[in-house]
């Protein structure tokens, strides 16, 4: 229960020692070296307003704090490093990496394993704080309490380029575009960069997003976001349409979590609204394909309709005269072509992403203490 570690591990300014009481400012423990701390400026990257209004369905305004990408250090090198050591040590034991667990994350598999399940690295990380340390950053950067934080998912999973590969292991090179579960994420790099070509996380949502100097050599062309240095984090809403990006060569490991925000601090409608939203454009892509599957080119031989135009099969000879230019034949529906299209479904799809990174979090003066949703006192255990 990282959730509990991390509660006892962390002071609140009321003098009373390691705190759980919601509404107490807590402050992280200085446990990070000095260098990366004076280092630990984030290299923050500003989704586009991809919504043509000025304001959302309930008055809010562009940018978000959930319309921010962070990239920043998190773990040294050293500590990295180690990390990594662990982490190899216990996949060859078990050969976890060697094949996709589509137990747990069944619509898309990963070669991973759960932190809890490797003693040594599930130790490891609690010696240097590290929960402490990524929560408190992601508290920060989304304007949220740690006590609002819980985890859904913590793992560490290999990327493996094709390139020499051994064919007899079902790794993976990639992953491809989805939204999590959570509606916060992260991932920390701990391989050296200079040990895999290609890797990195690709956002739909920076696509078109021109790499600067001001994204200090982390976003590459076609939405891609790779840290510069082992122990770098990338923090970022889960609901953001992304996947891995190819790795070419080499293996890229990492540490992912996918972190929940507690109900008190969200809007319920909102992720509801946007999945509906969601919903409609899959089916409108699938009313598309079925309507090109039943086209002109699959009609009978000796049917009435014109080889040269366009629209659906249909069994309608019962109802028509044999001399009727409609029969067995409908017209293509302009609609359904137009709201099937590619680049139509990105668009309508990043509004609603949009909107929803507007309204999904509550203002702090907006939200309920957690006694409200749990009928008392909550008590950090």
């Amino acid at each position: 229960d990282y959730r509990r570690r991390v509660g006892l591990g962390t002071w609140c300014n009321c003098s009373l020692g390691p705190c759980g009481r919601y509404g107490h400012t807590t402050m992280i423990p200085l446990v990070a070296p000095l260098a990366l701390l004076l280092l630990a400026s984030p290299t923050t990257i500003t989704i586009p307003k991809h919504s043509k209004a000025d304001l959302s369905p309930i008055g809010n305004s562009y940018p978000s704090v959930l319309h921010s990408i962070h990239v920043q250090p998190l773990l040294t090198t050293e500590e990295a490093s180690h990390c990594l050591e662990l982490a190899r040590a216990y996949a060859a034991e078990t050969g976890c990496w060697g094949r996709k667990d589509s137990d747990r994350h069944a619509a898309y598999a990963t070669c991973d394993f759960p932190i809890e399940e490797c003693d040594s690295l599930s130790v490891y990380l609690e010696d240097v704080h590290y929960h402490e340390r990524i929560l408190g950053a992601m508290a920060e950067a989304y304007g949220l309490e740690l006590e609002d934080l819980t985890y859904l998912d913590f793992f560490c999973a290999d990327y493996e380029g094709r390139e020499g590969a051994d064919t007899n292991r079902n790794t993976m090179d990639r992953l491809e575009p989805h939204r999590d579960g959570s509606l916060l994420s992260y991932t920390v790099l701990l391989t050296p960069p200079s040990n895999f070509e290609g890797g990195g996380t690709i956002f739909d949502a920076l696509r078109d997003v021109e790499p600067t100097e001001e994204h200090d050599g982390v976003l590459y062309p076609d939405g891609v976001i790779r840290p510069n240095n082992a122990g770098d984090c990338c923090l970022h809403s889960g609901k953001l349409l992304h996947g891995a990006d190819p790795v070419v060569s080499g293996q890229r490991t990492v540490l992912v979590a996918f972190v929940d925000v507690a109900e008190w601090c969200q809007r319920q409608e909102t992720l509801a609204l946007a999945c509906r939203n969601w919903g409609r454009m899959d089916v409108a892509s699938y009313r598309l394909k079925r309507q090109e599957k039943m086209t002109k080119s699959d009609m009978k031989e000796g049917s009435s309709a014109s080889s040269d135009r366009r629209g659906w099969v249909l069994n309608n000879g019962r109802w028509l005269s044999k001399s009727s230019a409609m029969r067995g034949y409908a017209p293509a529906l302009e609609t359904v072509e137009r709201r099937g299209q590619a680049e139509f479904q990105r668009k309508k799809k990043l509004e609603a992403e949009d909107v929803l990174l507007r309204d999904i979090l509550l203002d702090k003066d907006e939200r309920d203490p957690p006694s409200a949703h749990f009928g008392g006192d909550v008590t950090v255990l």
